[in-house]
């Protein structure tokens, strides 16, 4: 008798398993992400999105959803402010930027955004462009075994005194816009008054579907070819700055990952925005194709 009720014991509890359970999704509000920068010789350029939530009802986002084009976007360096304008700029990250027409960064100097979004909230950052630093050489080195495929090389001396920031930027003749390779923020806590040397493998742009990493086979996927030429851009920045970006590389070095923990992107906007408002001082150099 024992052996039919335990297994009328296990029927019952597969038939429980079938039972159909609605789980509530829960709702995310879209909030105003602001990616804006001021660089030495430039006008300021902000681009301005939503969030898009997780869990959705309504099948996906609009572009019109996805894009803020009704906001009023100023930068002032304490005796001017410049209104900026929006416009279609294809060597941007996303296409669509508000630009500053009079106003144009110099190192040493503050500057503060305000952001109106169209809903009446405000937004504001403050930030500053710090001195270059420029990098003493830059060079293609092969990567062995290969000989054809390598990657980008430079010597920096770094100053004497803690708090340098420093980005790498790098494009080639096409590629749309300057990528950071993987990585690319770092500070001078272990190589303050250092001179070094130092690499970075090719970046890869989402946006860009003509050079994206799909388009590459797997042996030249993170190299430059020999024949490469390189642009660098190698950006100097205050500390709010580079912690928004080197937790947003960490944010993305988790994406997928279920063992990770969770990484809080450091922004430097208020009233709850998302996002970076930062002072670039960029050096510029040229690594040509080597014979």
């Amino acid at each position: 008798m024992n052996k039919y009720i335990f297994i009328i014991a296990i029927a019952s509890l597969f038939s429980a398993c079938t039972e159909e359970i609605n789980v509530k999704l829960p709702n995310s509000d879209k909030k105003l992400v602001i990616e804006g920068v001021i660089e030495n010789g430039k006008f300021a350029e902000v681009i301005l999105t939503r969030t898009i939530p997780l869990f959705s009802s309504q099948g996906g986002t609009t572009v019109e959803e996805f894009y803020v084009i009704d906001a009023a976007v100023y930068v002032s360096n304490g005796g001017v402010t410049d209104t900026l304008t929006i416009g279609i700029d294809s060597a941007s990250a996303l296409g669509v930027v508000y630009k500053g027409s009079s106003i144009i960064g110099v190192p040493g100097q503050t500057y503060t955004l305000k952001v109106v979004a169209s809903d009446g909230n405000i937004y504001n950052a403050t930030t500053s462009i710090p001195n270059p630093v420029p990098l003493d050489s830059v060079w293609w080195k092969a990567a062995p075994p290969e000989d054809t495929l390598g990657y980008a090389n430079a010597h920096l001396t770094d100053p004497v005194g803690l708090g340098n920031n420093y980005r790498w930027y790098a494009k080639r003749p096409k590629d749309r816009r300057f990528i950071a390779a993987w990585g690319a923020t770092f500070d001078d806590k272990l190589i303050d008054g250092k001179s070094f040397d130092f690499a970075y493998t090719k970046g890869y742009d989402p946006t860009d579907t003509e050079n994206s990493e799909e388009n590459d086979s797997d042996t030249e996927r993170y190299y430059y070819r020999k024949t490469d030429t390189i642009y660098i851009k190698f950006c100097t920045m205050d500390r709010a700055s580079k912690e928004f970006y080197t937790t947003f590389e960490a944010a993305l070095s988790s994406n997928g990952n279920p063992f990770a923990s969770p990484t809080t992107i450091m922004g430097n906007i208020d009233n709850d925005g998302l996002g970076v408002w930062a002072g670039m001082a960029a050096s510029y150099d040229t690594i040509l194709p080597t014979p």
